[in-house]
């Protein structure tokens, strides 16, 4: 998982994964519902044990995940703060620019007309 671009199938399987537990979720109740279960509890044990795991595999998958997001989150805000400073520079220039045309420009006119 040290690629990037590598992530975005981990995250698809991630969804996935808790998409396909509620699922299961979903059908322990229905089972219920239908009275399939013999001992009345037993649906809500499943379904107790089902969760605990959906939150394990998923305390696992975001402590794997987060020492890569924190990296990508602190490059992209020195990308960013970098964008902002360089932006910031170019506009400075440009404006002493524009600002010596303009003064350049009116002592010119001033002085055709002596």
């Amino acid at each position: 998982m040290n690629d990037p671009a590598g992530r975005l199938p981990v995250y698809e399987s991630l969804y996935a994964l808790n998409r396909d537990f509620e699922q299961v979720l979903a059908d322990f109740a229905r089972l219920q519902e239908l009275g399939a279960f013999r001992q009345r509890d037993l649906a809500n044990i499943f379904r107790v044990l089902v969760q605990e795991m959906r939150a394990w595999a998923n305390k696992e998958l975001i402590e794997a995940l987060k020492p890569l997001e924190q990296k990508d989150w602190l490059h992209f805000s020195r990308l960013h703060n970098d964008t902002i400073n360089k932006a910031k520079r170019f506009l400075a220039k440009k404006r002493k620019a524009t600002g010596k045309k303009g003064r350049q420009k009116r002592r010119g006119a001033g002085s055709e007309g002596v």
